[in-house]
């Protein structure tokens, strides 16, 4: 037992030292779907962390010590940006290598701005989400393949080659999504949600998205924006309400609608992978299935 435990540890010790596994870029993001774009574009070529585990809502995760580590061993920081993981930026000043490099995958992105009106509050906010139109996210692979080309000019090929695969890919997958949806009626292309993630998916293929909460999904919501869902579901033809799977406490409050209207809950898709659903073009799919079902 003891000979094949110093077996074990000795091969470790060539693992980690062989030229293949030091020449890998260690990539740290704030959350899955990110990961998924960066293990798209980066292959064998680079060992990628998500800070958010799968399934995690991102609006009520909290670092801990395992999560510093993965910043302070990191090359490259890839976050969204948009109000939507500001979080990491004290934690890349504190934490992260001088020569890591940081990117935000959203740049260059135009925001759609909401305006609510809550209570005696009056709320401007820029939806964050943006990866949930297609087009979208191909601008983030781009990002990103123009920051791993830069950590490692000699893979530049092997980086591009991926690329330019993976965004024939997320063509195709867009491509599909307009005809698919296409065969929605307009009267029926109204997206009532728990929060407002769905703002890009709704302008790229042709929704009204009416959200149950402005920007903070932890917030409780109040009898008026209850009341207004209500009389807005009520003169639907399809009372579909949509739910995300990690927001426990927001499919609670959707449930409660769905009881008072006599609609139907469904779950989409917005901030996180899962073991079911394991990648973008995976969740992107399942999203286009479900309001088939929910709408058409």
């Amino acid at each position: 037992m003891r000979r094949l435990l110093m077996s074990l540890i000795l091969v470790g010790m060539i693992l980690l030292s062989s030229p293949a596994y030091a020449n890998m870029i260690r990539v740290v993001t704030t959350f899955s779907i990110l990961e998924d774009f960066v293990q798209q574009v980066g292959g064998e070529k680079v060992e990628v962390s998500s800070l958010i585990p799968r399934g995690v809502d991102p609006h009520t995760w909290e670092s801990t010590p395992k999560e510093v580590r993965l910043v302070a061993q990191a090359d490259l920081l890839v976050a969204n940006g948009g109000g939507f993981d500001d979080w990491l930026l004290p934690l890349v000043k504190n934490a992260a290598k001088p020569e890591a490099d940081l990117i935000i995958a959203s740049q260059g992105l135009e925001a759609i701005e909401h305006d609510h009106d809550h209570g005696h509050s009056h709320h401007h906010a820029g939806d964050p989400h943006f990866w949930l139109s297609v087009p979208n996210a191909i601008s983030y692979v781009h990002q990103i393949a123009q920051a791993l080309v830069s950590l490692a000019p000699g893979d530049a090929a092997y980086f591009e080659e991926r690329t330019n695969t993976y965004i024939e890919e997320l063509v195709e997958l867009d491509r599909w999504m307009v005809d698919a949806l296409d065969g929605i009626s307009a009267e029926n292309r109204i997206i009532v949600t728990y929060h407002n993630a769905f703002s890009y998916l709704a302008e790229q293929y042709g929704f009204e998205v009416a959200e149950f909460l402005v920007a903070n999904p932890d917030s409780e919501p109040s009898p008026r924006d209850l009341a207004r869902l209500i009389n807005l579901l009520q003169g639907n033809g399809r009372r579909a309400v949509f739910t995300e799977p990690q927001l426990a406490s927001g499919t609670r409050y959707m449930q409660t609608l769905v009881d008072e209207v006599g609609g139907e809950l469904f779950v989409l898709y917005s901030d996180s992978l899962s073991k079911e659903i394991s990648t973008y073009v995976e969740m992107m799919k399942h999203n286009t299935y479900t309001l088939l079902e929910a709408l058409e």
